[in-house]
């Protein structure tokens, strides 16, 4: 008697749940607090069942872990207690709470293990395939607890990788060059701006040639030299002639006498011109050759400054393709520089895109498996249910649930 005395000090008094003591004089439980008594008959069995299960539905899980503790103490085999202990680790009001796929994976998987192994370690060979079973849906439970974690870890990496894609993305935008006012204003590609700087420039050196070609196609005057045929009469010279390329036949017609018998003493035959003049007057003769040469003087600056002028044209040319080339050079190496900064942006938005599409393909295999998982648990749970050999009471009235659990001892 004092054994079974000792065996139920756990018991707490079901007004305030305030633990109750033993009054072994009057062989009675005494409340305290309240000094509500109740005797020993009132812990019987069926009543120990019957409040461990009102005790779990109300969810005061630590009284109901002392009404099965009190229950096993009595029967180390009772099915009942065995389960409802495992329920009291899962905090689970009843055993449908097990069939839900969620409700699993708040389970504390070490705790609940060590009641399912003691359970089975405690339970009669008929109730042991029932907790060998519900440890599987329980294993479920933590593979679906995982999987799921898995599914939520790799949303966050991908919505993480959309964050820093988005960011890349605003950056690569802000290389790109805005052109126009504020409401006309459009962002062009350095790429498409370096090809219209070149075409541009290239328009531009044809341009400044045809112009360059319009200026510089100047009539040209033809300059003629004259040719001065000096015809030797005697010791003196006294017939100059200035004649364009002569035949014999044209200088005979010019003077016969002198020039048929001094043919062999023209010593010049540079230029032409386009009259035939001769001269007999030695002081003509000299004029002419003053003039001839002043001509000649005149015209050697002409082709001096002509010269000087075609320079400074060219100069000209050169200074409207030779600089807009520099700025054009200048303007695509800046361009080129966003340009390679935007392709190396777009390799970094590559490389997360990538590897976004990687994490969005394992979330798609995760959520296959949770598919699978919460299938296995449906049928796990289905089989848990068909081995019951102790239905769970709560879908039970009251008065039968200790016949049941009486008639399963």
């Amino acid at each position: 008697m004092t054994d079974n005395i000792q065996n139920m000090k756990k018991h707490t008094c079901p007004a305030c749940a305030a633990p109750l003591r033993i009054n072994t004089k009057l062989q009675m439980y005494e409340c305290p607090f309240c000094g509500v008594t109740y005797d020993y008959e009132y812990f019987r069995e069926d009543d120990v069942l019957d409040r461990a299960e009102r005790a779990l539905r109300a969810g005061e899980y630590n009284s109901a872990a002392e009404a099965y503790d009190f229950m096993l103490t009595k029967e180390p085999h009772n099915f009942v207690a065995l389960r409802g202990k495992i329920m009291v680790s899962a905090k689970a009001k009843s055993m449908h709470e097990f069939r839900d796929p969620n409700r699993l994976r708040s389970l504390n998987y070490s705790k609940i293990n060590t009641e399912i192994d003691q359970a089975i370690f405690a339970s009669e060979n008929k109730s042991r395939d029932y907790f060998s079973k519900l440890k599987e849906l329980v294993a479920a439970g933590k593979e679906y607890k995982d999987v799921i974690m898995n599914i939520t870890k790799r949303r966050e990496q991908r919505k993480l990788q959309g964050k820093k894609i988005q960011y890349y993305t605003r950056a690569k935008t802000q290389n790109y060059v805005d052109i126009g006012d504020k409401n006309t204003e459009v962002s062009v590609h350095p790429k498409d701006l370096i090809s219209a700087a070149i075409v541009m420039y290239i328009i531009w050196c044809l341009l400044v040639v045809i112009m360059s070609l319009s200026i510089f196609s100047v009539s040209t005057t033809s300059t003629t030299t004259t040719n001065y045929y000096y015809v030797r009469h005697g010791n003196n010279i006294d017939v100059m002639i200035m004649a364009p390329s002569l035949n014999s036949d044209q200088m005979q017609a010019l003077d016969p006498e002198y020039i048929n018998s001094a043919r062999e003493e023209i010593i010049d035959d540079s230029g032409l011109d386009e009259e035939i003049i001769v001269y007999r007057d030695p002081e003509t003769k000299a004029k002419k050759e003053a003039e001839k040469k002043a001509k000649e003087e005149e015209e050697e600056r002409a082709e001096k400054k002509k010269a000087q002028d075609r320079a400074g044209r060219i100069a000209i040319v050169a200074f409207l393709i030779v600089v807009p080339g520099i700025a054009c050079a200048i303007y695509c190496m800046y361009m080129k520089k966003k340009l390679k900064q935007i392709n190396k942006i777009e390799h970094t938005i590559n490389v997360y895109s990538e590897q976004a599409s990687e994490i969005s393909d394992q979330i798609l295999t995760h959520e296959s498996e949770a598919v699978s998982i919460r299938r296995k648990i449906s049928l796990l749970y289905k089989e848990l249910t068909e081995i019951d050999p102790v239905p769970d009471m709560q879908n039970m009235p009251i008065e039968k649930r200790p016949g049941i659990a009486r008639r399963w001892q």
